[in-house]
């Protein structure tokens, strides 16, 4: 048995943020030990921290963060011949409830949603100094990705959005998307664009600041077109633009939905990646949107968690990232907090910042 240094709270609390200590014992029949070397904050940890989100295990007050991680094997239990001390990991967030879709492996489509999340919802996660999780849930990242790996798990949300874009697609005899939009600068949106690129789509990345930023530069650099509403509307875009074949909808404001809805082209695919303030309400020209969605044939489709497949394509793709642009990804990681260092970053990113990882110097 080990000592884990863990960053927890107490979910529905404000201002609980703190380091735990974890006894952490060896691993169990297939089960894998894992050495945490860091681990990605996103929107959704921001939200447990600040008390608006998440359910500590059952028994427990609080709950471990974190669930964008890469690691390091260990120590395997017995039964586990598919992993050796020293291979570089992340692990699968979502755990199934028992329902038909998770027993066929699709917990990413949970009938019942009654499912856990580690860091989430009812399991601790995994921004902790080490982490035991079952060999089925975790997934190999290649060696040379230690400095990208911890984007594994952000990237599948998108390599799930396009995966199941393509297959809605197959309603049709022909579909050859030439021109992507995608809405929001943030990681989700970023790793969005050079999915979309890497398959050699023309892509509009949207955000309210208006460029050089970060987020445009990394946008720019992989070719993409980096558009500040401030300077010109998503209306204006997609007119300018002509038939926009599909749009990854990824701002965390439910207004840009509805603006996406009526930008999208003839024959189009709209996939919403995030979620909005519930309590939200706008007018919106609904006869109009309904009149386009109907006669253009266009698809609108929510999105979430990932599938095991959506994982092993998203190591792939970020060794196909840096052979088409090396050292860019990496460059989405603008934040690296240590373990002993300012931990309020989880609640506070700086205004600048694409993505914050907090480090375990493993």
């Amino acid at each position: 048995m080990t000592i884990a240094t863990a960053i927890a709270v107490t979910p529905g609390k404000p201002d609980t943020l703190h380091r735990i200590q974890l006894d952490v014992p060896d691993p169990g029949p297939g089960e894998v030990l894992i050495d945490v070397i860091r681990c990605g904050i996103c929107g959704t940890d921001r939200e447990v921290a600040a008390g608006h989100d998440g359910s500590s295990p059952e028994g427990k007050s609080e709950i471990v963060l974190g669930h964008e991680m890469l690691g390091r094997v260990a120590k395997v239990g017995d039964g586990v011949s598919q992993f050796a001390p020293g291979d570089l990991v992340t692990a699968t967030v979502r755990r199934p409830d028992g329902c038909p879709c998770c027993q066929a492996g699709q917990m990413d489509m949970c009938l019942w949603h009654q499912y856990k999340e580690h860091g989430i919802h009812g399991l601790n996660g995994y921004l902790a100094s080490q982490v035991i999780v079952h060999a089925e849930y975790v997934i190999p990242v290649p060696p040379q990705l230690e400095a990208t790996g911890v984007l594994t798990e952000p990237l599948t949300v998108v390599e799930k959005a396009v995966r199941q874009a393509e297959l809605i697609q197959r309603r049709m005899a022909v579909w050859e998307p030439k021109t992507a939009l995608v809405t929001g600068a943030g990681p989700i949106g970023i790793l969005g664009t050079l999915l979309l690129r890497s398959k050699g789509i023309e892509v509009y990345t949207t955000a309210r600041t208006s460029a050089p930023t970060r987020a445009s530069q990394v946008v720019e650099s992989a070719g993409a077109h980096y558009v500040s509403t401030r300077d010109e509307s998503i209306a204006d875009l997609a007119t300018r633009l002509g038939n926009v074949d599909i749009i990854l909808e990824s701002t965390g404001a439910s207004e840009v939905a509805f603006e996406a809805m009526q930008a999208l082209g003839i024959n189009g695919v709209l996939v919403l990646l995030s979620i909005g303030d519930r309590s939200v309400t706008a007018d919106v020209p609904v006869g109009q949107i309904n009149h386009g969605l109907v006669t253009g044939n266009k698809v609108v489709v929510g999105s979430v968690n990932a599938n095991h497949e959506d994982w092993a394509a998203a190591a792939a793709r970020l060794e196909t990232f840096e052979t088409l642009w090396p050292g860019l990804t990496e460059s989405i990681i603008t934040n690296r907090v240590p373990i002993d260092g300012d931990i309020s970053v989880i609640l506070n990113e700086p205004h600048d910042a694409i993505k914050t990882v907090i480090e375990f110097g493993k």
